[in-house]
């Protein structure tokens, strides 16, 4: 068989952006700038100086739509700055990246990223997720490439609220557990197994440096801990999720954890906007730990989640247990836990949500 193993370059630090000319000019000069509310403009002294002698002509920022949608990406395509471009930066967090990549995709023109918060892999996976003009999701969008390349300024990581960070913890660490239980009892081949090995290190890496990583963040500045988490969160995550949907169902690059995220977004009155995608997938991987019998991963899980103050909870996340009920039924129809080991059924899931319950 035949992989095509197409990962991002990335360019990491304080000096991340000297790179942006030397790289991105082999591709053209016209550059459709998109963004999002807040990023870009945390990011736009630093670009400025970076490329004040560049042979790049920016456009005017652009304005992604406010969500990942098919709409926002068909009305982008019509803009003049899209049409004369010869690249995409796409300058904010994962719907900003995401939208960027996937009209990048269908406009044929390279994409290059500058995430302005550290809480996801969008900057170098070759997948878009797809919202509906409500914020419920739809589904993955797989592509042909990742961006080009990711450059990652952690010092303007660092100046970012706090609460990306945070839920991009959450959602690194579930990786792992979603990655090596999907592939469980498979007989795996190169690029998979590659996956589901490096996938340990999302796990590891955020529960030795999560926490020293959230004190700089807080401190607004750049130090081991929170440098190694967002590469872990920015970049590892992203190898995990190209490496483990080369050859097989993209089943492998999620599980129970996510299921539970999108049944929560279906959810009337859910806030999401206030609980953000990591900090839901992080309660996600209690239960799915506590599923699959795993206790002593649980307990590091759960007592790391109380330190970082992620939830363990349903009332973390203002829910309680009669809501959830309702939810049980749709969780297990989740497309997300199709190729799980076993089946997941209702009754695991509510034993694993009252015996978490009980322990708050």
């Amino acid at each position: 068989m035949t992989y095509n193993v197409n990962i991002s370059n990335y360019r990491v630090g304080l000096t991340a952006y000297d790179q942006v000319d030397a790289i991105c000019s082999e591709y053209g000069k016209k550059v459709a700038v998109i963004i999002g509310n807040h990023g870009y403009y945390q990011a736009e002294s630093y670009l400025e100086e970076a490329l004040k002698d560049s042979r790049l002509n920016l456009s005017q920022p652009i304005y992604y739509g406010g969500n990942c949608t098919y709409e926002n990406i068909e009305k982008l395509k019509l803009m003049t700055a899209i049409i004369e471009a010869d690249m995409i930066f796409a300058v904010g967090g994962g719907r900003v990246v995401d939208t960027a990549k996937l009209l990048g995709e269908k406009v044929k023109k390279p994409v290059f990223a500058f995430p302005t918060i550290a809480s996801n892999c969008s900057p170098c996976t070759s997948v878009s997720i797809m919202y509906d003009e409500n914020g419920a999701f739809v589904r993955p969008e797989f592509l042909k490439d990742p961006p080009i390349c990711a450059f990652i300024h952690t010092p303007l990581l660092a100046k970012a609220p706090i609460k990306y960070l945070w839920a991009g913890l959450g959602d690194t660490y579930a990786k792992y557990y979603e990655a090596s239980i999907s592939a469980r009892g498979d007989e795996l081949d190169h690029p998979l197994s590659l996956g589901v090995h490096i996938s340990e290190q999302c796990a590891e890496s955020v529960l030795k440096h999560g926490l020293g990583a959230l004190r700089a963040n807080e401190e607004r500045e750049v130090n081991d801990d929170f440098e190694q988490a967002a590469l872990t969160i920015i970049v590892t995550t992203a190898w995990v999720s190209i490496l483990v949907t080369l050859s097989h169902t993209p089943d492998y690059n999620s599980g129970l954890a996510h299921a539970i995220y999108y049944t929560l977004t279906t959810v009337p009155g859910f806030d999401e906007e206030k609980h953000l995608h990591g900090e839901m997938v992080a309660f996600g991987v209690l239960i799915l730990l506590l599923v699959d019998g795993q206790q002593a991963e649980f307990k590091r899980v759960y007592d790391f989640n109380k330190e970082a103050k992620l939830p363990c909870r349903l009332a973390d996340l203002e829910l309680d247990i009669q809501t959830m009920e309702n939810y049980l039924e749709a969780v297990t129809k989740m497309g997300d836990i199709r190729h799980n080991p076993y089946q997941i059924t209702v009754e695991m899931l509510r034993e694993a949500f009252v015996k978490l319950e009980a322990m708050n």
